[in-house]
């Protein structure tokens, strides 16, 4: 399921270097069609770290049931994904279907269960296509050896373009390496934790600092972005090191060792969370909020959001037109504290409304010309207290509405 590639779309997509340990595979088990490949496997050498954060819907699918058990342990052998079904609200039948993947996958690889990690999205609600599954891992391994780039490609659903980031980032004195791969398209508004995103490096890293950065970090990035609103069953980003990088063992994620670590870290994947809104399905512009002055962080993100996921305003920045109205309505719906008579609203650089009215010194011909842009920056400023916050998300368009109306037919 590829769609017309986005406008937003990056115009080159840079190859990634492997990091040693990982070997990544990459199958078609017809679940799309016969043209494309649809499952990715990592398998790792040795015993790696985990740390992972997961949705937060009471409907989440049973990979997500089946992780989180695991992650108890927090040491992977071998990782999963496949496109094309969610295994989501599948009931008991799921889960045993899942674990008759993944106990081919043991069997096959040597490997005990209880490392292997699965992450599914897809259609909701369908059963578990297995068969089709082990059929296609059934293959001769070494044919399938494969890169970063098929295997961003292999877990795209609406996704118009696959999506990687790579950097490096200083320990002490040691280069380590950071990659990263996700996809997302639609149902995106994450919550943990329809997003997957896996970052793997090479850095010596305990499981504990790991999982506490990536929770950390995801709350700035993946859990800062909607595209509209919905939460999926899905939603999962995993965080794997190799511990094969030559410095020094880091057990704490205060360490000032980790400084660059986490500048870096948070760059991948602020990288991949935009790369997912500019991708947003029908999306022709890039929308940045930013709310200043609320009361807390936490209520500036709901102002923030209450914006970001408004069809009115979605709509509006779509047609280019500089209805300001409509996101003092989305102010006031957010239910947060909020005085009329004073905070501010800007497009880009046009201060458009302030203390309570309109600003009669903007030129709607000037702002007109702004909303033609494929990137908007809409700043709020509450005037209440520090609280702030950003949130991207990206316009509504027809070809939402037709993606959607279409999904699964």
């Amino acid at each position: 399921m590829i769609n017309k590639i986005s406008p937003l779309a990056p115009k080159i997509i840079k190859s990634m270097k492997l990091i040693q340990g990982i070997n990544i595979y990459t199958y078609c088990a017809g679940l799309y069609n016969l043209n494309r490949n649809d499952l990715a496997l990592f398998l790792f050498d040795s015993e790696l770290n985990i740390a992972e954060v997961f949705t937060k819907s009471r409907t989440r699918s049973v990979t997500l049931d089946w992780n989180e058990k695991l992650l108890k342990k927090g040491k992977i052998k071998a990782l999963l994904i496949n496109s094309g079904n969610a295994n989501a609200y599948t009931g008991k039948a799921g889960l045993i279907a899942l674990k008759e993947v993944i106990k081919n996958i043991s069997n096959k690889f040597t490997i005990n269960m209880n490392q292997i990690f699965i992450a599914s999205t897809g259609v909701i609600g369908e059963p578990y296509p297995y068969k089709k599954i082990i059929n296609a891992l059934a293959v001769n391994n070494e044919n399938k050896k494969s890169n970063w780039l098929a295997a961003a490609k292999a877990i795209m659903t609406t996704d118009t373009y696959p999506k990687m980031k790579m950097t490096t980032a200083l320990i002490g004195n040691r280069k380590v390496q950071i990659n990263g791969v996700a996809k997302g398209s639609g149902m995106i508004a994450p919550n943990m934790a329809t997003m997957l995103g896996f970052i793997f490096t090479d850095a010596n890293i305990s499981r504990a600092a790991l999982q506490s950065l990536l929770k950390e970090i995801n709350e700035e990035t993946f859990n800062s972005i909607t595209v509209d609103g919905d939460e999926s069953t899905n939603d999962t980003v995993m965080l794997i090191s190799t511990n094969k990088a030559k410095h020094k063992f880091v057990s704490s994620r205060n360490d000032k060792l980790l400084r660059d670590f986490k500048l870096k870290l948070k760059s991948v994947m602020m990288d991949l969370a935009e790369q997912i809104v500019k991708d947003g399905e029908g999306a022709t512009k890039l929308i940045q909020i930013n709310v200043n002055g609320a009361k807390t962080n936490k209520a500036a993100k709901k102002v923030a959001r209450s914006i970001a996921e408004s069809p009115l305003v979605k709509t509006a920045i779509y047609g280019e037109d500089p209805n300001w109205g409509r996101i003092v309505m989305a102010i006031g719906k957010s239910k947060q504290i909020i005085d009329p008579n004073k905070f501010s609203i800007s497009l880009g650089d046009n201060l458009v409304a302030s203390n309570g009215s309109k600003n009669l010194n903007y030129k709607e011909s000037v702002l007109k010309k702004y909303m033609k842009k494929n990137r908007i920056n809409i700043l709020v400023d509450l005037k209440i207290e520090l609280g702030n916050a950003q949130i991207m998300t990206c316009d509504y368009s027809n070809e939402y509405i037709n993606i959607n109306a279409s999904y699964k037919s």
